[in-house]
């Protein structure tokens, strides 16, 4: 997941791997690796396999809105945008279950 935009034009993204490490990064603050616990993978895993992810719009931007965070999310191989502006469930469930790992400011 990339995350861009807002007042003050962050940059940030969240890779899950396979084995369970969770790689973050910050246009400012840099990179930082860390390893889920069971639990948080086994919910990662739960949100990224969700049925209703398939019915998930591909782009979701509010074009006149200004300063909002805009989301791509790749996953089971599609990309995903987003701002956040559309109420999607399960895209804003995984979204916020990927951003706790984001590095915090």
């Amino acid at each position: 997941m990339n995350v861009s935009g807002g007042f003050a034009g962050v940059g940030q993204s969240v890779v899950l791997r396979g084995d369970g490490t969770v790689h973050a990064r910050d246009d400012r603050k840099g990179s930082t690796v860390r390893r889920t616990t069971a639990a948080e993978f086994k919910e990662l895993r739960l949100l990224l396999g969700d049925p209703a992810l398939d019915d998930v719009s591909d782009f979701t931007m509010n074009m006149s809105a200004a300063d909002m965070f805009q989301y791509e999310v790749r996953f089971d191989g599609r990309t995903v945008h987003t701002d956040r502006s559309a109420e999607q469930p399960p895209l804003d469930a995984l979204i916020s279950a990927l951003s706790a790992y984001l590095p915090k400011g």
